[in-house]
């Protein structure tokens, strides 16, 4: 591994993305983030005004096309976090061309792109802890999500989807499915034809709902992603998801730490690393809002269809990638009252 990482960052200008480069920079690496717009160059730039000539931006308009890719890995690029994906969305987009395609395709670019790089000894990659998982176990609470579960899950892409508010969430949900199975199947076909020549390795972070402190936010009216879907759940009579949430902070340590990692699988083998914070419930959120934001809108009542919150082995990520503890679950739902409530 190099000594002095040179690190390609994709979604820089997304919630995950843009906390994961404020702390490489913050680590001093020498960062690349990919824009898919020349206007959103100045601004990511911007937010990082100590980073001088430790924060190049590139314009890279599609993050499916390999050969884009390629050129941005051009000077020396060692590392890789591939952390842009679609997320769900608020209206009926169709699964195959809004979803599955835009995750899959631009997944396979990455790793194609790195494969032609030689500088390029690391990717990681951001996945979910649905691709670990089964359709459903988005409606059987206590759902346990375990490391290597992908191949085992059967996608019907041919059956009915549910009526909304599940619909969107489902078709996301397949995306990552089929995404990560890419991967492997990637990694498995690069095996095979790279004639002794090893592949870089690759890390998978698959985390829980992903909430906290947004630093790409304009103001208090702009919540958007995930945190947008648990302020919504607050303001509802039931919750839209379950209450199994991962401070993005910690999701991005655990990003830069893999960075560096160690204790990887086998040359060869994708390394999963599951993130998410300890359990808590909605009725323990629900009385966090009561107590500390009196003045929020609080229509939850309890915790619906979700009454145990799904869990999940975390030990790698605790063990393996720098982090000590994730940040305690209600601290991370304050850090989201506080920058849109307080």
């Amino acid at each position: 591994m190099s000594s002095t990482p040179f690190v390609l960052i994709s979604g820089a200008t997304g919630f995950i993305g843009a906390e994961t480069l404020h702390q490489a920079l913050a680590k001093g690496y020498r960062t690349r983030a990919t824009v898919r717009k020349e206007a959103q160059v100045a601004p990511l730039k911007a937010r990082h005004p100590d980073a001088g000539d430790r924060l190049e931006v590139v314009v890279v308009p599609q993050l499916e096309n390999a050969a884009a890719i390629a050129k941005a890995l051009d000077g020396g690029i060692t590392h890789i976090l591939h952390i842009a994906s679609p997320m769900p969305a608020d209206g009926d987009v169709d699964l195959q061309t809004g979803y599955i395609e835009p995750a899959v395709k631009s997944t396979v670019a990455v790793l194609d792109a790195a494969k032609s790089v030689p500088s390029v000894k690391r990717i990681i990659i951001t996945s979910s802890c649905l691709s670990l998982a089964p359709l459903d176990s988005y409606f059987t609470p206590g759902y346990v999500f375990r490391e290597g579960a992908n191949r085992s899950i059967t996608v019907d892409l041919n059956a009915p989807l549910p009526p909304p508010p599940a619909t969107e969430a489902i078709k996301y949900h397949i995306s990552k499915i089929l995404s990560h199975r890419a991967t492997l199947d990637w990694v498995d076909e690069a095996n095979k034809n790279t004639a002794g020549t090893p592949i870089p390795e690759i890390i998978t972070v698959h985390p829980f709902y992903v909430i906290g402190h947004d630093r790409t936010q304009s103001g208090p009216a702009d919540a958007h992603g995930v945190n947008k879907i648990y302020l919504g759940s607050l303001m509802s009579p039931a919750p839209f998801v379950s209450s199994s949430l991962v401070d993005v902070r910690d999701v991005a340590a655990i990003h830069v730490g893999a960075i560096t990692a160690t204790n990887l699988q086998p040359a060869g083998q994708v390394t999963e690393v599951i993130a998410k914070g300890a359990t808590v419930s909605w009725e323990e959120i629900i009385a966090l809002v009561k107590e500390k934001y009196p003045k929020f809108p609080l229509k939850l009542e309890g915790s619906g269809p979700f009454p145990v919150p799904y869990n999940a082995d975390t030990t790698r990520a605790l063990k393996d990638f720098g982090l000590k503890e994730f940040h305690a679950p209600l601290d991370t739902v304050a850090a989201l009252m506080d920058q849109n409530y307080a």
